[in-house]
C-alpha cells in the first residue's frame, strides 16, 4: 500500500514544524550537542535531514547505501566522543517519539489507516538506521584507544534493551539464552587496586559481561544453569566484601531471556534500594522474593507513615534507635551488640526495657522485633530518599 492523496502534502508542509518539535525534544539532552556537531558535516542541517528522511518514508524507498554509511559513521563519532550507548539510544527514541507526536497531531482523522501504515514504515526505517549506527559504535573501539572495550559495550547494549547481535559478533561473544543480573555497590572509599582485582575476576569468567565500576556495577552472568549463576554472583559479592572490608550492597534478578534484562535490572534496582535500608543487610546478593514485605512497604506511603509513628516514642531516650539497629545487625546476639555499642550488657538490657516501656512493643518478642525491623527499614528508606540516596546519612557500619 502506497500513501497517496492529501496526507503526504500535509506532512511535507508540516516539515518545518516537525524539525522544531524534534529540536525541542532533544534540547538539553546530554547527547544532543556532541551528536549535532558530529552529524552536521555528514547530514547537513537538521531541517535538510528531516525533509530528506520524510521524503524517503513517504515514497516508501529504502535507505540508500550512502545514508546507511552516514549512520554508521555517526555511531563511530558517538563512541569516540564517549557518548554512552544508552544515552545515544535514549536520544534516538526521543527524536522518534517527537516526530510521531508531531505528525499524528496534524494528520486528518480520515487518514488514520494511512498514518498507521506510515508509522509502521517509519519504525522499520528507523530500526535499520539504528542498527547501522550501533554497528558503527561497535566498530569504533577497533579504531582508537579512546573508545570503550567491546565487551563492556555489549553489556550496556543488553541492559539498554537494544539489538546486541552486531556487537556480540564484533566482540567474539556467543550470547547466552538468559542472564542473571547482579547490581552491587561497594563503599565509596575503594582503591584502584580493588577495582583491578574485581575486573580481573570478572574477565576470567567465561561469558560474564559487566558495566560500571564498584560505585555501581552491573554484571551479567550467563544463566543457562540459574543455580550456577547465583553461586558465581554470591562468590563475586563475597570477594568484593573481603577485599574492601565492606559493606557491599547487592541485588540479583533473573526474569527470562535477553529481552528481559532491562526489566531484571529495574527489579534489582528496587531491591538494592531496600538492601541499603534494612538494618541487618548481609554482604550477599538479595532477590526480590526475600524482601517482599519490604518492597510492599516501599510503595505504601500510608503504611510508612504509621511505621514512622512506631519509632517516634524512642526519641525520648538516648541512642535507642541505634541500639535496635545494632541488635538487628548482630542477628539479635545481645553480647555482640553490647560490644559493638561499647556498653555493658546490663546497659543494653536497660535500653531494651526502655524501648518496651516507651513504645509499648517488646523488642524481645518475635512480633516486636519484626515490627521494629520494618519501622527502621522504612525510616532509613525515607532518609535515603531525602538525602539523595547517600549512604553517609546512615549509621556507621559495624566493625569487622
Amino acid at each position: 500500500m502506497t500513501v497517496s492523496g492529501a496526507l503526504p502534502e500535509i506532512l511535507t508542509a508540516h516539515c518545518p514544524l516537525l524539525d522544531t518539535a524534534i529540536g525541542e525534544a532533544l534540547s538539553g539532552h546530554p547527547a544532543y550537542q556532541p551528536l549535532r556537531r558530529a552529524a552536521g558535516p555528514m547530514f547537513g542541517c537538521r531541517g535538510e535531514t528531516c525533509a530528506r528522511l520524510l521524503g524517503l518514508v513517504l515514497a516508501g524507498d529504502p535507505l540508500p547505501e550512502d545514508d546507511l554509511a552516514r549512520f554508521r559513521d555517526l555511531g563511530v563519532m558517538a563512541a569516540r566522543q564517549a557518548v554512552p550507548l544508552p544515552v545515544l539510544s535514549e536520544a534516538w527514541d526521543l527524536a522518534l517519539a517527537a516526530a510521531a507526536r508531531s505528525c499524528w497531531a496534524v494528520a486528518p482523522a480520515a487518514c488514520f489507516a494511512e498514518m498507521a501504515e506510515l508509522t509502521a514504515r517509519t519504525a522499520r526505517f528507523a530500526g535499520r538506521a539504528r542498527q547501522e549506527c550501533i554497528q558503527g559504535y561497535a566498530e569504533a573501539p577497533c579504531e582508537g584507544s579512546r573508545s570503550r572495550p567491546l565487551r563492556r559495550l555489549l553489556a550496556e547494549t543488553l541492559v539498554d534493551g537494544a539489538p546486541a547481535g552486531v556487537i556480540a559478533d564484533a566482540a567474539g561473544v556467543r550470547l547466552a539464552p538468559a542472564y542473571l543480573v547482579l547490581l552491587c555497590e561497594a563503599p565509596a572509599l575503594v582503591s584502584a587496586g580493588h577495582w583491578e582485582r574485581a575486573s580481573e575476576r570478572l574477565e576470567a569468567w567465561d561469558g560474564v559481561l559487566y558495566s560500571g565500576d564498584l560505585s555501581r556495577l552491573v554484571v551479567l552472568f550467563p544463566a543457562a544453569d540459574p543455580l550456577y549463576a547465583e553461586d558465581r554472583a554470591a562468590e563475586f559479592t563475597a570477594g568484593i566484601a573481603a577485599w574492601t572490608r565492606g559493606p557491599v550492597h547487592a541485588a540479583a534478578s533473573l526474569l527470562g531471556g535477553l529481552a528481559d534484562i532491562p526489566a531484571a535490572l529495574e527489579e534489582a534496582s528496587r531491591v538494592l534500594t531496600i538492601v541499603k535500608a534494612i538494618p541487618d543487610a548481609e554482604d550477599r546478593p538479595y532477590r526480590a522474593d526475600e524482601l517482599l514485605v519490604e518492597l510492599a512497604i516501599l510503595g505504601q506511603p500510608g503504611i510508612r507513615g504509621r511505621l514512622s509513628a512506631v519509632l517516634s516514642p524512642l526519641d525520648a531516650g538516648t541512642d535507642l534507635r541505634r541500639t535496635l539497629e545494632v541488635l538487628l545487625a548482630c542477628n539479635l546476639d545481645r553480647e555482640r551488640a553490647a560490644r559493638e555499642l561499647w556498653i555493658h550488657r546490663r546497659t543494653l538490657h536497660y535500653r531494651l526495657d526502655r524501648i518496651r516501656d516507651l513504645s509499648g512493643i517488646d523488642p524481645s518478642s518475635a512480633r516486636g522485633i519484626q515490627l521494629f525491623r520494618a519501622a527502621l527499614t522504612s525510616a532509613r528508606l525515607t532518609r535515603l530518599e531525602r538525602d539523595g540516596a547517600e549512604d553517609a546519612s546512615l549509621p556507621p557500619p559495624l566493625s569487622a
